[in-house]
């Protein structure tokens, strides 16, 4: 487990929370564990995908309750490694006695569609560590209790002064396994001065090898490029889609880099209202190379729905991955190469 003290900020704030009042509540759901990590086989890795419905919390209670519903309806569904969209850590700071005043400083301009830096900052720095505090002991030992990995989605973390904007993966022992910060930032993050990652990593798992995408870090090929040269034979993307959906959005981000790099891709997303004069909308997905999908669009399947909370879970053969031989990497097309490689090089 997280053996963190809770913050002097904490303690003020009139609100009751401990890490002894999150694992009282934990306790009281009465979680059996779920055995889905007892037999693991390459061919059949059960994933599940969440398209979280934003709400405002009324109490820790109301919170706990509410991630633990999400996660027993993956567990229910076999599944072994649960994924949430970013900002997922941002949830307890709604049940917060501060929240409407804050969130009306951290509020876009409608103009210019960005914050006030300044009170943005000031907020940030006064309300991130009990947010972060309450949002990672909780997805710990929920991990524990169910006995499955969990990527618990984004938050905004302080490390050493720096703020950054971090995805979180606990094991099954609700432990950390590791976290992956955002390496490409939106103008707002730059404009908050979040501390940008240095690297994408790749997390070993009982279920094979994976890698997190943060939000735009998506758009970048070197992201999946480097995340298939590390061995990842999936790629997670917790994001959000604030423009409205089309289908031409299924052929960007997460599935160029899926088709290009022959890898699963996983894209949890939040939807509804951010309280921040915005809504969010779906779908969540799970794509694979084209080879491997009937449909040829990269599409294993996604959520029916834009505005209403969703969970996809698929069992994916990662075994199949290794049979795909790229065409473009073995096209013998001489005539092509003949007529134009003296006026390119």
């Amino acid at each position: 487990m997280h053996p963190f003290k809770m913050s002097s900020l904490a303690r003020m704030l009139s609100v009751k929370v401990s890490p002894k009042e999150i694992e009282r509540l934990v306790d009281r759901l009465e979680i059996a564990p779920s055995g889905n990590l007892e037999s693991i086989s390459s061919e059949t890795v059960g994933v599940a995908t969440i398209q979280l419905l934003l709400k405002r919390y009324e109490s820790l209670a109301d919170y706990v309750v509410d991630m633990n519903l999400y996660i027993e309806d993956a567990v229910n569904r076999r599944a072994q490694l649960i994924v949430f969209p970013a900002f997922t850590g941002m949830l307890p700071f709604t049940f917060m006695p501060q929240y409407d005043a804050a969130i009306e400083r951290i509020r876009p301009d409608p103009y210019s569609g960005l914050p006030d830096f300044k009170s943005a900052n000031s907020s940030l720095a006064l309300l991130a560590e009990f947010v972060y505090e309450v949002f990672y002991y909780t997805m710990s030992i929920l991990a524990a209790k169910h006995q499955v990995y969990i990527m618990a989605g984004t938050s905004y973390y302080y490390e050493d002064d720096a703020l950054r904007h971090r995805a979180f993966l606990f094991a099954d022992d609700g432990e950390l396994a590791g976290f992956q910060d955002k390496v490409s930032l939106n103008t707002a993050e730059q404009g908050l001065k979040v501390e940008e990652g240095a690297e994408v990593k790749a997390f070993n798992t009982p279920m094979g090898t994976i890698a997190i995408a943060i939000g735009e870090d998506i758009r970048y090929y070197e992201t999946g490029k480097i995340a298939k040269a590390l061995g990842a034979s999936i790629l997670l993307n917790p994001t959000w889609f604030r423009q409205e959906y089309t289908p031409a959005d299924a052929a960007d981000g997460l599935n160029l880099r899926v088709q290009e790099n022959k890898l699963y891709g996983v894209q949890s997303v939040a939807v509804g209202d951010t309280g921040l004069g915005f809504p969010l909308q779906g779908p969540c997905a799970i794509y694979a190379p084209n080879e491997i999908v009937r449909g040829k669009n990269g599409i294993l399947e996604q959520s029916s729905g834009r505005y209403a909370p969703d969970i996809i879970c698929r069992r994916l053969n990662l075994d199949k991955l290794s049979e795909i031989k790229n065409p473009y990497m073995l096209d013998k097309n001489t005539s092509f190469l003949d007529k134009y490689m003296d006026r390119l090089y």
